[in-house]
């Protein structure tokens, strides 16, 4: 299974380039086994401060397949080992949003949500946001 991924610039000069990559993955590979590619690739770009969250996304799931906090190097609560085929949308296409800081992320999880506190915490959300004000703090 061929997955491409892209990216958002992180910066002025990072637009410049085509962020846009293909990887070959067996085709039962899991979410897991993406992120576990990606960080032996070296796809993410390092950022000053190292404190921001990749989100992977695509046209069937465009809010949230997983996300990816640098920092620590540690995928959010929304991670589940799921195959790949399963959340394709059949292009075999998938796009990761740039959030510059764990409380941006928690702030797109409540603007997903709106004030249904119990649907975000129902679907996982809550332990990724304890999670975002953990990275926040700084601890």
């Amino acid at each position: 299974m061929n997955i491409t991924i892209n990216r958002d610039s992180v910066c002025a000069g990072d637009d410049v380039f085509d962020h846009r990559q293909t990887f070959e993955l067996p085709e039962n590979a899991t979410a897991k086994e993406l992120l576990r590619q990606l960080e032996r690739s070296r796809y993410f770009p390092q950022i000053s401060g190292n404190n921001v969250v990749w989100v992977l996304t695509n046209k069937t799931h465009p809010f949230c397949i997983f996300s990816y906090f640098t920092k620590h190097r540690k995928p959010g609560q929304s991670l589940k080992d799921i195959c790949l085929s399963a959340l394709d949308d059949g292009s075999g296409q998938f796009y990761l949003k740039y959030y510059y800081s764990p409380a941006k992320w928690k702030e797109r999880i409540i603007q997903e949500y709106g004030d249904d506190t119990y649907s975000r915490w129902r679907d996982g959300w809550g332990d990724e946001m304890e999670y975002c004000n953990l990275l926040t703090r700084g601890k």
